[in-house]
């Protein structure tokens, strides 16, 4: 055995028997591949890497030779390694993916070893991620987001990049890492119906003036994901977020509390087995609001009631034999203070499962990819940090056991 997998399941068993072939193109984040190489396999995984003639310029393959301890393929010969890898492979990510690599995928153009690859993989209804990596305004352009798209809706997974310094830049590669091990994790979920709620609300002040918060529902996207890529029927019910529903999800797309709640409460006809509550709904709304647009040179009072709940006792009446998930997020508190509300919303709202968490924290907030979490339940209490759809995955695993217990 080479002697650089001494170090696979070294952090853990999750792709334990997997094996992944990591693309890289020529993006000068080829250099964080290196650093993915290792860390999938550290989980568990089997890893070859294929290069393009441009990403081989920026890394070398003896680098990706070192970091996998298996031969590099840089280019196509009579062994038509593109097939052979495909067919090797239970999963292909490209990372770093650059916007010429995206536009060829998503046009089925195979010039290079890193798109027959993919190409091959997707005949074979392999799963394949993109980890795209380019300047930001490359990233803003449209026919490159039209590219993600067709990605998208070809079932394509894209682990969206960091945007900093004007940079789409390659993403924590624990972020990459989660995605890959909800990729090939059980599909322990078919079956199962599974209804979320994600993102903000809005409540009008005048036509054109509101009032929100900064949720961008990337936590509750992160369940629909996992969800989803287990096997489950999900059924998103998103606000006015920011983020990218996943494929295969039945999205509900709604902007006042009223409305979200409206939907959710249509949806408990559906009967799911597991509501995931990680919306952020407006606690208040505006009274009355102005029929024109108010000015800015006179003082006005706007008088706010208290919004609809969407989820209290009253689901779990209806749903006595579901799972139900909510979330209660608190500002500036203490532990001992985040488990108290916690365990009062468990209680008062009848859930199963309560996930706090204090946004004032670092990397616990609106809009970020990570969270740190306190899960409680009516017979435990865990803390919990990373990547918000390994938190997802962790919860949801969670759930499974106490329908399963149930059952």
């Amino acid at each position: 055995m080479h002697p650089s997998k001494d170090i696979v399941g070294s952090k853990g068993d999750e792709l334990r028997d997997r094996k992944i072939v990591v693309g890289v193109t020529g993006s000068v984040a080829a250099i964080r591949s290196v650093d993915l190489v290792r860390e999938l396999m550290r989980h568990g995984a089997e890893v070859r890497v294929v290069m393009s003639e441009e990403g081989a310029k920026l890394v070398t393959p003896q680098l990706f030779h070192w970091a996998s301890g298996n031969e590099v393929i840089t280019s196509l010969s009579g062994r038509i390694e593109h097939v052979e890898l495909a067919q090797w492979a239970d999963a292909v990510v490209v990372a770093p993916a650059t916007a010429n690599t995206l536009g060829k995928i998503a046009h089925a153009i195979d010039d290079t070893p890193v798109t027959s690859v993919v190409s091959v993989a997707l005949g074979l209804k392999k799963p394949v991620a993109v980890v795209p990596a380019m300047h930001l305004s490359m990233y803003q352009h449209p026919g490159v987001k039209e590219n993600l798209e067709k990605l998208r809706a070809m079932g394509i997974e894209v682990v969206e990049p960091s945007v900093e310094e004007g940079k789409a830049k390659f993403p924590p590669v624990e972020r990459v890492v989660d995605r890959m091990v909800s990729l090939l994790g059980p599909r322990d979920m078919r079956g199962l119906k599974v209804l979320v709620t994600a993102g903000p609300t809005v409540e009008p002040i005048d036509p054109i003036k509101h009032i929100t918060n900064p949720s961008t529902g990337k936590m509750g996207m992160a369940f629909a994901r996992v969800a989803a890529l287990r096997g489950a029927d999900v059924c998103l019910i998103y606000g006015p977020g920011t983020e990218t529903p996943p494929p295969g999800v039945k999205v509900i797309r709604v902007t006042t509390t009223r409305e979200m709640k409206e939907a959710f409460d249509r949806e408990l006809e559906n009967e799911p087995d597991i509501v995931v509550s990680a919306a952020a709904p407006q606690d208040f709304v505006v009274e009355s609001p102005a029929p024109t647009k108010l000015r800015h040179d006179r003082e006005t009072v706007l008088k706010l009631k208290p919004a609809p709940r969407i989820v209290d006792a009253r689901v779990k009446e209806r749903l006595p034999n579901a799972c139900l998930i909510g979330f209660k997020a608190e500002h500036g508190v203490s532990d001992e203070e985040l488990e108290q509300v916690g365990r009062q919303k468990l209680l008062g709202d009848r859930l199963d499962i309560v996930v706090a968490n204090d946004v004032a924290r670092p990397g616990a907030g609106f809009g970020t990819d990570t969270n740190e979490v306190v899960v409680l339940t009516h017979g435990l209490q865990q803390k919990l940090s990373g990547s918000k759809e390994r938190i997802a995955r962790e919860v949801l695993d969670l759930a499974l056991q106490m329908l399963k217990n149930r059952r």
